[in-house]
């Protein structure tokens, strides 16, 4: 393709445009402008199909679902109402700068918000559906080119489908294109089932030959689905199911495709394309990355971290403050070593506009997640992207699993030991005694090292403290709500057919 592709998406995103058109959340039709005799001609049209599925995956707002004729905050989006930053502010690492009902573990089924913007991707699932099928009729373009498409469609399908599995458990998913026009609703698919639709379509498409490994090297298709992105996927999945065995092994197969620690942290954030991004969300000055601008105080100006390195966005004549929505609990911010790296990254304290200095004593509710530190020009957004899956998270669950199935062997010991050598700080005596102490050590290491990446929720779960540290905060969290619940009104529109989650109530 002659066009970047993180332009063409851009472009899809700020049109609007859809690929399929349905009623609302809950509706199973699939009434498509496209058919086999006006469109899928070409390589081009498969590409404009493909790039269409893509719509939830960027940094900016969101977009208008033509179908629902509704707009959604987009998965990577740093606002409070989009999948990552609503599910970051129910853990340990990050709150919200003020209330939330997320953060408070009041969500429920009438929810709005990041609620129903994350469902909405079930529709995505069913419109990657279609686009398979359509593609696999078609005679135009060669084979390696049709299969490729579809090994990418399949990829991008089986992550949206992890992404509901993680909020909602198993939903009713149409993958079958024969019933893409039924409008009967099905009930919910057991968990293994649901599982096997995903493992079988990353296994396809990771055993399709015209697949690239990797886009590393590759500016104008930089972003799009990879077997190394599928491998990365699957091995999320695996590490959600506890399958252990299986996330050592697609781990294991990461190792092997090229990819490195950088010897700089910062750099990670603030280059792309390096051989530690596996799978980033696109960025450019057509679709801004808004995360700064979200964890900034309303009334900053320069802030500092806790070796005195100074930030400003701008200059002390124009420079840009933030939105003050979600920011790192100070409990966290003290689980990081002074001499860890990472922590230089993580401001401690700032002036205001009216020269007014605040810290953690003095009315900072929460220290400043910066993460992208070159930063520093008067923008509200930025053009950088967020890595959704790097491989400083392949080391970490390298080393969960294998310590899972062997407790903590030296190769465990050394997959980390990449990691803490670049922070700058050594892995405890204490922490490698046993399979425990390094299961509780790896939990925390995995917090430091991909803080604000949107993968603690999930961290906490597997490890099974999500709930328990919720109630040590103070919040009258359940066990049930390891689970988000289904919204509403697509458990009032099924009439008895879709459960709802358990425990929750209207």
């Amino acid at each position: 393709m002659k066009n970047s592709f993180k332009y063409i998406l851009m472009g899809i995103v700020l049109a609007g445009a859809t690929l399929v058109s349905c009623d609302d959340l809950l509706e199973t039709k699939n009434f498509s402008d496209m058919s086999p005799s006006n469109f899928f001609k070409t390589e081009g049209d498969m590409a404009a199909a493909v790039t269409g599925i893509y719509l939830p995956c960027t940094t900016n707002w969101g977009y208008s679902d033509g179908g629902t004729g509704k707009w959604y905050n987009a998965l990577f989006n740093a606002d409070i109402n989009a999948y990552y930053p609503a599910g970051m502010v129910t853990t340990d690492a990050v709150r919200h700068y003020s209330s939330n009902i997320f953060d408070e573990f009041t969500v429920g089924p009438a929810t709005q918000g990041a609620l129903i913007n994350t469902y909405n991707i079930i529709r995505f699932v069913a419109r990657a559906t279609d686009v398979i099928n359509q593609i696999s009729k078609s005679s135009g373009a060669t084979e390696d080119i049709r299969n490729r498409f579809i090994a990418e469609t399949k990829t991008l399908r089986a992550f949206y489908m992890y992404t509901l599995l993680d909020w909602y458990g198993p939903v009713n998913v149409k993958l079958d294109p024969e019933t893409l026009m039924d409008n009967s609703i099905q009930p919910r698919p057991s968990v293994a089932e649901y599982v096997a639709n995903i493992d079988k379509d990353l296994e396809e498409a990771i055993a399709t030959t015209s697949f690239p490994d990797k886009y590393n090297s590759d500016e104008l298709n930089w972003g799009r689905m990879s077997k190394a992105i599928a491998y990365g996927i699957r091995m999320k999945l695996h590490m959600h199911q506890k399958e252990w065995a299986k996330a050592k092994e697609d781990a294991s197969k990461l190792m092997t495709m090229g990819f490195s620690i950088l010897d700089n942290y910062e750099d990670v954030f603030n280059i792309s394309r390096t051989s530690e991004h596996i799978w980033s969300i696109p960025s450019n000055l057509a679709s801004d990355n808004y995360y700064i601008t979200e964890i900034l105080p309303s009334d900053f100006k320069r802030g500092y971290n806790h070796k005195g390195d100074s930030y400003i966005r701008g200059n002390e004549s124009s420079h840009f403050s933030g939105w003050q929505v979600f920011c790192m609990r100070w409990e966290f911010y003290d689980t990081f070593a002074d001499n860890d790296i990472r922590k230089k990254t993580i401001l401690c304290e700032y002036n205001t506009n009216d020269d007014v200095h605040k810290d953690r004593n003095s009315g900072m509710v929460g220290a400043i997640p910066l993460k992208y530190t070159d930063t520093q020009f008067a923008n509200y957004g930025i053009q950088k992207e967020h890595p959704a899956i790097r491989y400083a998270e392949v080391l970490l669950s390298y080393a969960e699993a294998e310590n899972e199935l062997n407790g903590p062997t030296q190769g465990a010991i050394n997959a980390v030991k990449q990691i803490t050598d670049r922070a700058g700080v050594t892995i405890p005596a204490s922490a490698t005694t046993d399979k425990d102490a390094f299961r509780t050590y790896l939990l925390a290491e995995r917090g430091r090292e991909l803080y604000c990446e949107g993968q603690r929720r999930q961290d906490l779960i597997r490890h099974g403290v999500y709930i328990s540290l919720a109630k040590a905060r103070g919040n009258n969290a359940k066990d049930y709500q390891v689970l988000f619940p289904i919204p509403q009104n697509v458990v009032t529109e099924a009439g008895g057919i879709i459960d709802q989650n358990e425990g929750y109530t209207r």
